[in-house]
């Protein structure tokens, strides 16, 4: 149990170690700081065998119904880190372990790309520093370490921009702990908060000394942003960096621009270059997703109407409030308009997306604190201009829809609002910085203070006092008003006397006891005992299950994925991201078409035989007809066999030829046929391009059956077949990286003098 926290630490004294012999040292006290905030969010995951994992989700429905007993334990708002999440990162594992390349995902639908599915996080880093632990606890490992580069790298940032040391740790732990990071903690984008300080770092670096290991940190955090499996924060990322970047430019003498745009362009290519193995399969991939074609149809949609329509058509009629101050209200009230995770929430959409841009209150007051300070520290006015957007994206008014969809980089963020939270909390969490920094420098108007705590007062009341709901959450809300205005009145303490240390240490002790109370319920601790159990259903399909047929549930039953962390194939899914056409194809027996998780009914279509389903579970006392016979009957679950499954490659109406089907491997399907005469081989495998088939050595052209499955015209007599998984853009995608690889070698192992020289000579011309 003790072993995921003493992984973190030990990785946590190399990066000290790292920081210290080629970047910036961080002093012990700030590391003895973090740890405390750490053990506070996570102490029984890291260290009392606990995963945050929300798996009371299981217990709502069969087969896991009898494992708990009273409340299901767990944050159940996060029902899909359960669903997706940690399948994925559970079908990633297993293929590192056994040495493949996570291309496929087999064991889902009618098999999926895995890795072309960039929430899967085949090449993340953090996954990988994970992969000594089951997921179960290797869950809290990634998390862990997301907060802590997110502390660590935030206070590198402010120190580089003039900063000092304890409003910089200030400003890391409101950053770090703040909404989009904490709410998110779990999802591949809070990856993309835990980079993107990195990522600012490694640009300060950049500017400020140019060094070429400072071009490497730059490479490796451009690559690292590119590989955290979230492409839309990704690119909301790279858009602030990129106008980061633009401002240091501008900031520099002109003769000395050129240079540092050269070191910018360089490092941001191997970077990009090295995610190209992830990069290039999601971009051939995604576009024929699900979840693109409904949001393209919803684009389509918007553009044909009026600014009120459109503005009408975000509603979501299901008796919450969707209007400008439902939006902003959690941003500085967080459980004003109540939370979901307790009870009932009256806000936009659900606490974890509308609250995801608090990032404090004694942030917040430090923000408005310094909104006529009299001198910027270098990239606040950035910083304020970059809240000022997110805010108008937050808000949304009347309008403002349309434009915001001309925008590929904030178009997602229309309908999923949160994502651009990430660079709320951060743009707060630096302007805050720098407001203590003013404090520590006797800069900051107590008249300011006062009257922005006043506001701030006022204003907080009101959400609180003008929103009220239903009693059985009275509790919830009396109990948040007043940790925000003791936070107010605490902070106001301290602030408007001339800093000291022991001052700069209470308001970070402030900083982070607000915001650790606010959020740490979102991630409570859960036992590991509860990770996907084998219930006695589970069991009887386990042992009897052949690896070419699938088993499903119907109805509420063994959740789409579910199966797949047993090893099992199952032709539901759940993934915002699954393929479109099989989608299409399985219209007819799917109850959520248009959702990202399939539910099955209708068992006496063909499509149940043709798609392989041996074994179908069901409910208690549920009764079937041929091909379906019962076979398992015990606890909160049957099992029922159909006879006519057709395994997933197979000979349509075959006379005297026959099939032998051999080995079965993620990416790879073997087969030795006998056949009298050509013959068509058909399947139930998802054809989106890349399978091809060889038959005794020679490769055969495929072509499409029954939908969206992959099938092939086979010559007569005895042939050996393999069926494989081999994605052109990956391939690509490795021949980038490899370039990318050879070009950082020539660069970073040249001879110091002569990059000099040369960079001597780029400045002269």
């Amino acid at each position: 149990m003790l072993l995921p926290g003493l992984w973190v630490a030990f990785l946590a004294l190399l990066l000290g170690r790292a920081l210290r012999r080629w970047y910036d040292p961080v002093p012990l006290r700030c590391w003895l700081a973090w740890s405390a905030a750490l053990a506070f969010l996570l102490g029984p995951v890291l260290f009392a065998g606990r995963t945050i994992l929300p798996l009371g989700y299981l217990a709502q429905m069969p087969p896991y119904t009898g494992l708990v007993r009273g409340e299901p334990p767990g944050n159940l708002l996060q029902s899909d880190l359960v669903l997706q999440i940690a399948p994925w990162l559970d079908r990633v594992r297993e293929s590192w372990i056994a040495g493949e390349w996570p291309l496929w995902n087999p064991l889902v639908g009618a098999g999926e790309p895995l890795l072309g599915n960039p929430q899967s996080q085949a090449f993340q880093p953090l996954v990988w520093l994970a992969l000594p632990f089951p997921i179960v606890s290797g869950f809290g490992v990634i998390a862990a370490l997301r907060v802590l580069l997110a502390l660590v790298f935030t206070w590198l940032l402010l120190r580089r921009q003039g900063i000092s040391e304890l409003p910089a740790l200030a400003g890391s732990l409101a950053f770090a702990l703040a909404g989009f990071l904490q709410l998110w903690l779990g999802w591949p984008l809070s990856g993309s908060a835990a980079f993107l300080p990195v990522l600012l770092y490694g640009i300060t670096l950049v500017d400020q000394r140019g060094e070429r290991r400072d071009s490497l940190l730059l490479a490796l955090a451009t690559a690292c942003v590119l590989l955290v499996g979230h492409p839309e924060t990704g690119l909301h990322v790279a858009t602030l960096a990129g106008l980061f970047a633009l401002s240091k430019l501008l900031a520099r003498p002109a003769g000395g621009r050129l240079r540092f745009l050269g070191a910018l362009a360089l490092s941001a290519g191997i970077g990009a270059g090295l995610a190209a193995p992830v990069a290039l399969p999601a971009a051939d991939y995604l576009p024929r997703s699900l979840r693109a074609s409904l949001l393209e149809a919803r684009h389509q949609r918007l553009s044909t109407l009026s600014p009120l329509e459109g503005a009408e058509e975000e509603e979501l009629g299901d008796g919450r409030r969707h209007d400008l101050l439902a939006r902003l209200i959690p941003l500085f009230a967080p459980n004003a308009l109540g939370n979901d995770r307790f009870g009932k929430y009256w806000g936009d959409r659900n606490v974890i997306e509308d609250a995801a841009g608090f990032a404090g209150t004694v942030a917040l007051l430090a923000v408005l604190a310094s909104l006529i300070a009299r001198r910027r520290f270098p990239q606040e006015r950035l910083m304020l201009g970059t809240a000022l957007i997110a805010l108008l994206v937050v808000a949304r008014p009347p309008g403002v829809v349309q434009v915001l969809e001309i925008l590929p980089v904030l178009r997602h963020s229309v309908t999923f609002h949160s994502r651009v939270a990430l660079l709320l909390d951060f743009a707060v969490a630096y302007v805050a910085a720098c407001a203590l920094e003013r404090w520590r420098l006797g800069e900051m108007r107590l008249r300011a203070l006062l009257l922005a705590a006043l506001a701030l007062a006022a204003l907080i009341g009101w959400a609180y006092a003008a929103n009220p709901g239903p009693e059985s959450l009275a509790w919830l809300r009396w109990e948040s008003l007043a940790l925000q205005i003791a936070a107010l009145a605490f902070t106001v303490l301290l602030l408007r006397r001339p800093a000291s240390a022991l001052r700069s240490w209470g308001i970070a002790a402030l900083v982070a006891a607000e915001l650790i109370a606010f959020h740490a319920p979102a991630h409570p601790p859960v036992p590991a005992g509860l990770y996907y159990p084998v219930t006695p259903p589970v069991a009887f399909v386990r042992e009897r299950l052949d690896p070419w047929y699938r088993v499903c549930g119907l109805g509420p039953v063994l959740r789409p994925n579910f199966a797949s962390v047993y090893g099992l194939a199952d032709p539901r899914s759940s993934n915002p991201a699954k393929p479109a056409a099989y989608q299409e194809a399985i219209r007819p027996i799917d109850r959520f078409p248009e959702r990202a998780t399939d539910g099955f009914v209708a068992p006496y279509n063909p499509l149940y035989s043709l798609l392989g389903v041996r074994f179908l579970i069901t409910l208690p006392g549920t009764r079937l007809q041929r091909p379906y016979r019962l076979v398992f009957r015990q606890g909160d679950a049957w099992v029922w066999a159909n006879r006519r499954a057709l395994p997933r490659i197979f000979l349509p109406d075959s006379d005297d030829s026959t099939l032998d089907l051999g080995e079965i491997r993620p990416a790879e399907l073997h087969a030795r046929a006998h056949l009298t005469g050509p013959r068509l081989l058909a399947s139930s495998v998802y054809q989106d391009g890349n399978w091809k088939l060889v038959a005794g050595g020679v490769r055969l052209p495929t072509t499409l059956a029954n939908g969206p499955f992959v099938a092939a015209r086979l010559p007569a007599g005895d042939t050996d077949l393999a069926l494989l998984y081999r994605p052109g853009s990956f391939l690509a995608g490795l021949a980038v990286a490899a370039l990318a690889l050879v070009a950082g070698a020539a660069f970073w192992a040249a001879p110091q003098t002569v990059r000099r020289s040369q960079a001597r000579s780029t400045g002269s011309a």
